[in-house]
């Protein structure tokens, strides 16, 4: 028998003594895998929503890519604080709004937002002209002002998960003015709008924060002067699909030859980002102190189209 012949035989006889000895239901050891994409193993990954329902994010949309946002406001307020801070009853206010926004990445770290609404105002408590011995008018409804910005990130550093941007942006008097017959949806004048906002993440923990003041334009402002806005934002992501968060929100109105207003309020809400496609905000915001203001509550849902 030729010498290969019997190297084979050999070796056949000893895999079938190999077989024959390992015990029932045992296999052999696997050999090692060479690595490749089908020996990966799929780890479910996590990325943080930054949007906030009531503080902006330093995260620009991509160049090419779009939202729409359609979103619903109620707004309910029986009760005010006076210039020392405390609550008294008034009459029934209440705010209904639907909103649209647009927002469109330009460039690398670019994006432009237009928002716009519509409002129905009842105020029980309102009157046009204190002199004219009337009381009203009590209702309004209409279109309300529009809103153009863009958000510049300046800073961006993903080791640290941290990055700034700026925000700035125009309020166009689109909405009706209040009058004798119903109440306007308008703040009346034009307003040169800036925020510095930062995004931070730890792991699933998100923070957001922002600082803004509100310039009013034009001698229809009357005795507005501005407004600063300062914000607090912290979630956690406990799934892809689910971020709870909390937000600090306050907020101080200048006025001329009057009482400033100033009003701080909690926000909780859920943030469920269910694909990159969609995402569904909900949450109520609630006035804790304030200053000639309303203490307000306000119900807050939206619906993020990207595309």
């Amino acid at each position: 028998m030729p010498r290969h012949a019997s190297h084979s035989s050999k070796l056949a006889l000893c895999c079938l003594l190999g077989s024959a000895l390992l015990p029932a239901g045992a296999t052999a050891a696997p050999t090692a895998a060479i690595p490749g994409p089908e020996n990966t193993v799929a780890v479910e990954t996590f990325s943080n929503e930054h949007a906030k329902l009531n503080t902006a994010d330093a995260s620009p949309l991509d160049p090419g890519h779009y939202e729409l946002e359609p979103s619903f406001a109620y707004t309910h307020s029986e009760r005010s604080w006076d210039g020392g801070g405390h609550a008294h009853g008034r009459g029934l206010f209440r705010e209904q709004r639907l909103a649209l926004s647009f927002l469109a990445g330009l460039v690398e770290d670019v994006d432009l937002n237009i928002k716009g609404g519509y409002s129905w105002l009842k105020d029980n408590d309102n009157d046009f002209d204190p002199n004219d011995g009337m009381a009203g008018p009590s209702r309004g409804a209409d279109f309300t002002d529009l809103d153009i910005k863009g958000r510049y990130r300046f800073y961006n550093n993903p080791q640290r998960h941290l990055a700034f941007a700026y925000i700035a942006g125009v309020t166009i008097p689109t909405g009706s003015d209040s009058d004798r017959d119903d109440i306007g949806t308008s703040q009346e004048y034009w307003s040169f709008n800036q925020t510095l906002a930062l995004t931070k993440d730890w792991g699933r923990w998100t923070a957001n924060g922002d600082i803004g003041y509100a310039l009013p334009i034009g001698n229809k402002r009357a005795n507005a002067r501005g407004t600063l806005v300062t914000d607090l934002a912290v979630g956690y992501q406990v799934f892809h699909w689910l971020q709870p968060e909390v937000e600090l929100n306050y907020s101080h109105d200048y006025l001329e030859g009057e009482d400033d207003a100033q009003t701080l309020a909690v926000t909780a809400g859920l943030l469920m980002p269910y694909n990159a496609t969609w995402r569904v905000n909900i949450g109520v915001q609630q006035g804790i102190w304030g200053e000639n203001a309303d203490k307000a509550t306000k119900v807050l849902t939206a619906v993020k189209f990207a595309f």
